[in-house]
């Protein structure tokens, strides 16, 4: 059964997926494609949309970004449905491409080495998503490409179409001298590493703490035949005024549950300091909250209830660590709040959610 999805999880008959952490957005571009593979498939991609509480209709407007909660709850759906994740993840990855991701995916492709194109990616990486960013690190004769993915509970789907996808930009520009040379990734399980084999024969690394990709220096900077200094400066620009306005008209409510969940182990959290991080009074914080037919104190109950149902997917972390990480001032607090809003007990939640 379908619940709203602003007041809990999205059920179906035959999945239960649990709430992701509440970490922004994501351009609307990975749905598109997600969108696309699926029906490929022989899916029925516009109600699985609907089911996670997303409009098919907005995917691949540039205009439109997805909560990343609710995208999550996408690409799981869509690793339990197919019986090829393999298959999933290329055709998938298969239908990005460079308006996938607004000005930034223009850009790229006008990169004037691949270096270049990598600096593109960490610096523009917001676009993306707000939950990951990219580091470059460099030694005398490498250069590495390292994933910080700040998701608690991760589609590995997510993960491989990224990898897929960089690793055929690097290939389309640069040819088969600038492929990878190794690669180390967070997750533990083989599933996905046919589709890595599509595009590289490159040793992989499993249950490692982050993902990255290692390359030889030389060819990874040196220019390309396709590079346009000009091009590539015009999509920047977009790219800065195109990041510029999330901050600036991010949706109000989203904000807040962000800031909430940036500092809710930190003790000094309030609402008058909240409200002080967006640049307005307590008072302004309120009125214009209730416009928006919400509250913070809605928002942080809320954002508290989403986080521990992710926290509790993470079976490395305790109920008495989860209840200091959500801001309570004992755990007897927590398990009492945990129970209200599950209608049972921390560890039986974890027990029947956590396979």
């Amino acid at each position: 059964m379908q619940q709203d999805p602003d007041r809990g999880p999205i059920r179906s008959r035959n999945r239960s997926l649990p709430q992701q952490t509440f970490l922004g957005t994501s351009i609307s571009g990975w749905g598109r494609s997600v969108l696309l593979a699926l029906d490929r498939l022989g899916f029925d991609g516009k109600a699985i949309f609907k089911e996670c509480g997303l409009n098919p209709d907005d995917q691949g407007n540039a205009l439109v970004r997805n909560p990343v909660a609710k995208m999550q709850h996408v690409w799981r759906v869509a690793e339990s449905v197919a019986s090829d994740k393999n298959l999933l993840a290329v055709e998938i990855a298969r239908h990005l491409n460079a308006s996938s991701f607004y000005a930034l995916g223009f850009g790229l492709y006008a990169s004037s080495s691949i270096d270049d194109m990598f600096q593109r990616f960490a610096r523009y990486a917001g676009i993306l998503s707000a939950s990951v960013n990219f580091l470059i690190k460099k030694t005398d004769l490498d250069v590495m490409f390292e994933i910080d993915d700040r998701r608690v509970v991760r589609s590995h789907l997510t993960s491989v179409v990224f990898l897929l996808f960089l690793l055929r930009i690097c290939r389309e520009l640069g040819g088969t001298d600038v492929m990878p040379r190794r690669i180390e990734v967070s997750w533990d399980e083989d599933d996905y590493t046919p589709a890595l084999r599509t595009v590289t024969d490159a040793p992989i690394f499993r249950q490692r703490p982050r993902s990255f990709l290692q390359f030889n220096r030389e060819p990874v900077e040196r220019r390309l035949p396709s590079a346009n200094a000009e091009l590539a400066s015009f999509q920047d620009r977009l790219c800065r005024d195109y990041l510029a306005s999330l901050d600036e008209h991010a949706h109000l409510p989203s904000r807040v549950r962000l800031k909430i969940v940036q500092g809710l182990a930190n003790e000094t959290l309030t609402m008058k300091r909240v409200a002080s991080s967006l640049n307005m009074s307590q008072r302004s914080l309120q009125r214009k909250l209730q416009e928006e037919g919400t509250s913070y104190r809605a928002i942080l109950n809320e954002a508290r209830r989403e986080l521990a149902a992710s926290y509790a997917m993470n079976e490395e972390l305790s109920a008495t660590e989860i209840s200091y990480l959500l801001g309570f001032s004992n755990p007897a607090q927590f398990a009492t709040t945990f129970r209200n809003w599950h209608g049972k007990t921390f560890t039986e939640y974890r027990k029947t959610t956590v396979r």
